[in-house]
């Protein structure tokens, strides 16, 4: 199939090596065309921040809940405790042979207790006619400048100990005034119902007020990326428009139309996932890993098992995805291509009986594009579970070595479970991120591909002047023009010199690519002379301002061009706001009122897609009428040759006759009645001029324009 080498072009040698990393500089690009909402995505950050802070306070819940749940110290016991180990510089567990104590874990250098008081040790707060809970919540509010004496036990050995209590930290006091709010387990498990109550009730807020943060985080982000995507779109489409049209001798028109589907479906995922996901799912993981660290900070040993080889993947990974997606993306263009080639072309298809061949046609895009998309949707399933593996062979190192500590009775059983919900929980986002490094390699490609095109000069940085171009007032002049088109063997234009005199038409004729349509086409300069000049009053076009010389030419092409609305749209087309009288005016002068005024509707019916409820030659008159609308002293007129009944054509004489009367006229002409009332005829040949004068003159002297006459131009008539 032709197909498959344009497809194939993707894994060219010289697209490998730009395929193989990600590109930073085409993700910069369209990341900075969101700098114009960036408030709204700040906004947006600020609430995803709050959002993933309620999140780990919600995971934080589960160290209270498993405290009123497996332990008898319940929250009130470990708040103050804690509290108690900071003043004394120790770390402190519970006693679990039931002596009235708590085992010194860790010492401090600061520590105020003694220097012979040694992890090991007991201190002895119960059974002096308080219970521990009492002791340890009168020692937690004691002032920093009261002396206590505190019974320490090592083996069988019991000593006082006379200390002084560090000052409360404002950790400290914060942590006493949540004990204070919640009410003391009373003897039984009222107390600790009515705590579990107040917990589940904290984390169901936490989990309301959480997710509606991320619901206003996420409408503000997607908000503003969804805009950016509307302003790449419209600069997409102004810089398309103002290509010139050598650009599109070399381009796809199905590969420019998946620049604006595909390549920018993708670079909008990209940007959501990079300023939604991208963000909230690392700062989910942080602020629970900080969580996991203040209860223990050998838990980051985890993430050093687990963390590079992840990023390993997502590296060898995301260059596979990266080279994909631009076969994808080409595979999506040729798909269009094939689409709206077979449907455009629809009766053909039929009458030569080819559906047959135009659905193999397809079939082998889409095989290609099977092929691809499989590639993709393999690389993406693998991502995930290969991360939710190293991730689980993580947590289970940790919990292993969790476990030893609380066999070791170092950590409490409600800490442990804590440990272990935070770890699965700073795993979860990376999970989560598995199809982010895909994603935002999908969107530098599509931004790649329409970068390209925004790179490319327009028409007004081709050589462009700065003179404005009034009405002409003499003549344009080519002057041994020459021209090739890309790509081409033989110049379409060579040597070609001609002058049009204001006021004057001029008939160019000739066979077909014997060079008049872009002859024509030098003077609104859609093309561009290789050799030679043009000139407009004396003035080289390239010193003319571009936009104010197509603003003094009109233009009906061979294939009269309808747009799809309504008439009133077509003949008004690029003025906004027209005069429904100069419509119709224009309408009466070419001769179209009596297909208009007939339609449903009239000015308003529905032409459709490129105008296929009207015939050709409705078509050609519409088209003249927009030309007179717009009213330009310059006209240039390409006669069709085919689908134009006799009356049809009548009447597109005599509106040319009548509107040409006064003003410079150009006609590419393809019949003899249309040349025979020009006031001068140039004839081409192979992209030469051979003569030039009126038609009696030349029927005399020039063979070849006897035979073009006789032959062709009398075929037409």
């Amino acid at each position: 199939m032709s197909i498959m080498p344009q497809l194939m072009s993707a894994d060219a040698d010289d697209n490998r090596q730009k395929n193989r990393r990600f590109s930073w500089r085409a993700f910069r690009k369209i990341t900075a065309r969101a700098y114009p909402y960036r408030n709204r995505i700040a906004l947006g950050f600020l609430f995803t921040f709050l959002f993933a802070s309620m999140h780990t306070l919600s995971i934080a819940t589960a160290l209270p809940l498993l405290k009123v749940l497996l332990e008898e110290e319940g929250i009130h016991g470990w708040l103050e405790r804690s509290v108690v180990s900071n003043r004394l510089g120790v770390t402190l567990a519970p006693v679990r042979d039931g002596d009235p104590g708590l085992l010194i874990l860790r010492r401090s250098d600061d520590s105020p207790l003694d220097e012979a008081v040694a992890a090991g040790d007991r201190l002895l707060l119960g059974g002096t006619g308080a219970t521990l809970p009492e002791a340890l919540a009168r020692l937690a509010r004691a002032g920093s400048d009261e002396k206590q004496e505190i019974a320490v036990k090592r083996n069988d050995d019991v000593r006082n100990v006379t200390v002084n209590l560090k000052s409360a930290s404002v950790a400290d006091r914060a942590q006493l005034a949540v004990a204070s709010r919640l009410p003391r387990p009373s003897p039984g498990n009222d107390g600790k119902l009515r705590t579990l109550t107040y917990v589940l009730i904290a984390l169901v807020l936490l989990v309301t007020v959480g997710n509606v943060l991320r619901y206003i985080g996420q409408v503000l982000i997607a908000s503003a990326v969804l805009q950016t995507m509307v302003d790449l779109r419209a600069e997409l489409y102004e810089r398309v428009l103002q290509l010139p049209l050598s650009f599109f001798a070399g381009q796809s028109t199905s590969d420019l139309v998946t620049n604006f589907v595909q390549d920018m479906q993708v670079i909008q995922r990209g940007l959501l996932t990079f300023f939604g996901k991208f963000l909230r799912e690392p700062l989910k993981a942080v602020l629970i890993l900080g969580f996991a660290l203040v209860l223990d900070w050998r838990v980051t040993l985890t993430l050093a098992v687990a963390v590079p080889l992840a990023v390993l993947v997502f590296g060898q990974v995301g260059k596979r995805v990266k080279r994909a997606n631009r076969q994808l993306l080409q595979g999506y263009s040729v798909m269009i291509n094939a689409l709206t080639t077979s449907l455009q072309n629809l009766p053909v298809v039929k009458t030569y009986t080819a559906e047959r061949h135009e659905r193999a046609h397809l079939a082998s895009v889409d095989r290609h594009m099977y092929k691809q998309q499989l590639r993709l949707a393999r690389l993406e399933a693998f991502v995930s579970p290969m991360v939710e593996v190293l991730a689980v062979i993580a947590t289970s190192v940790a919990i292993a070595w969790l476990g030893s500590l609380v066999i070791r009775g170092e950590l409490s059983l409600s800490e442990f479970g804590t440990l272990g919900v935070a770890l699965a929980m700073v795993f979860d986002p990376l999970r989560k991120l598995t199809d982010v490094y895909v994603r935002l390699q999908q969107s530098t490609v599509g931004a790649e591909r329409i970068f390209e095109v925004l790179q490319r000069p327009i028409e007004s940085d081709d050589n462009s002047g700065h003179q404005q171009a009034d009405p002409l007032k003499q003549s344009i002049d080519f002057d041994r023009v020459t021209f090739t088109y890309p790509g081409a063997e033989r110049p379409a234009l060579k040597d070609v010199s001609v002058s049009i005199r204001k006021g004057e038409t001029v008939a160019l004729v000739g066979p077909n690519g014997s060079g008049k349509s872009t002859l024509a086409n030098m003077i609104p300069r859609l093309r561009k002379p290789d050799r030679g000049e043009v000139r407009y009053d004396g003035v080289s076009l390239t010193e003319l301002d571009l936009s104010s010389l197509r603003k003094q030419i009109s233009i009906v092409s061979q294939e009269a061009v309808v747009f799809a609305g309504t008439p009133a749209r077509n003949i008004s087309y690029g003025t906004e706001g027209a005069d429904p009288e100069s419509v119709r005016a224009a309408v009466t002068r070419a001769f179209a009122s009596e297909f208009i005024m007939a339609m449903p509707g009239e000015f308003d019916a529905d032409l459709g897609e490129r105008g296929t409820t009207l015939s050709g030659g409705q078509r050609q008159r519409l088209a003249i009428a927009r030309a007179i609308f717009r009213d330009a002293p310059i006209l240039i007129f390409d006669e069709a040759t085919s689908q134009i009944d006799a009356e049809s054509e009548q009447k597109i004489q005599d509106a040319l006759q009548e509107f040409a009367s006064d003003r410079t006229t150009i006609i590419i002409a393809h019949r003899l009645s249309t040349i025979q009332f020009a006031d001068r005829i140039a004839v081409m040949e192979g992209g030469k001029k051979v003569d030039e004068g009126v038609h009696d003159e030349l029927y005399d002297r020039c063979a070849f324009y006897r035979r073009l006459c006789d032959t062709q131009l009398a075929a037409s008539t």
